[in-house]
């Protein structure tokens, strides 16, 4: 009688057993990805500090309040750790710069040589850190494309905005030729050379003298849409009848031209231009030999 009952005490386990169905396994939805670093700019100048751009990578807006960024002496403990102010949200897809070299004691100037940042979140977390190279004064390092594991260095910089998706502009635009000898109808003009294999946009630079420099007048800027091919030139008119407009003195001058972000990205003293078919020019293109040309060169290959 026991074997009996121990047995249907069997089937009926088994039977309630097969009966009985666990709930389907369903994973849990990832987590959105961490805000990355995304650009840094270590070349700056009083006005235009050293930044590092935060990008937004996920399809919400994300709150980083709290979070820290810093770099060796952060990292050390020998410094505090620059902190993100409450309330600072960046929304989908978005940007947020911060700019690191100011006066506070968590303040810390980037090395224009190289070195590296870290980025973590309000629970003491490290989410990313990255160590740029040595970069040009008109030279950022940023993911390209935004949030992606290819890093390159880009010009001009992209503060706050999309660094576009990779193949860009590496190297400064530079001041190519002078031309300070003109009369009407064939003004005083500066040739821009591009050293890069893409064009790139003049939107936003400036080029100016002395009265640009010290700020006696305006700084003449390059026209809205205004386009240098690639490995080509853009010629400037700068003797023109503008507030902005300064001719090239013949006895000798000094010019600056300046990128989108406010950064000076060339400089040179120009001598005295000795007669009217001379000019000061890179020979060969976008090189450091300058000389007093022959053979004046307007938007074509310089030559001795």
């Amino acid at each position: 009688m026991k074997r009996i009952l121990i047995a249907a005490i069997l089937i009926f386990s088994g039977i309630f057993i097969s009966c009985s169905r666990e709930e389907p396994f369903v994973a849990p939805p990832p987590p959105p990805p961490d805000v990355q670093i995304n650009e840094v700019y270590s070349r700056g100048t009083l006005g235009n500090e050293d930044w590092i751009e935060i990008y937004n990578p996920s399809t919400t807006a994300t709150d980083i309040s709290g979070f820290k960024i810093y770099d060796s002496g952060g990292q050390a403990g020998s410094k505090p750790k620059k902190e993100i102010p409450q309330g600072t949200i960046i929304p989908a897809g978005g940007f947020f710069v911060v700019v690191v070299d100011d006066t506070l004691e968590s303040g810390f100037g980037l090395s224009s040589s190289g070195e590296t940042v870290w980025l973590e979140n309000a629970s003491s977390s490290i989410i990313d850190s990255i160590a740029f190279p040595a970069l040009g004064v008109d030279t950022t390092y940023g993911r390209s494309p935004n949030g992606s594991a290819n890093w390159i260095q880009l010009t001009p910089p992209s503060k706050g905005l999309s660094n576009g998706s990779g193949g860009g502009a590496t190297q400064s635009l530079v001041m190519n030729e002078f031309f300070s000898r003109g009369v009407d109808p064939d003004f005083d003009w500066i040739e821009i050379y591009n050293p890069n294999p893409v064009q790139v946009e003049l939107t936003g630079y400036k080029i100016y003298d002395g009265g640009g420099n010290l700020g006696t007048k305006p700084k003449l800027e390059f026209p809205v849409g205004a386009v240098i091919p690639a490995n080509g030139y853009y010629v400037i008119v700068v003797d023109i009848q503008d507030a902005a407009g300064f001719g090239l003195g013949s006895g000798g001058d000094e010019c600056w031209l300046e990128n989108p972000s406010g950064t000076v990205i060339d400089n040179q003293i120009i001598p005295a231009m000795p007669v009217a078919t001379t000019s000061y020019c890179r020979v060969p293109d976008g090189s450091t030999n300058w000389l007093i040309s022959n053979t004046i060169t307007k938007s074509a290959p310089n030559q001795p």
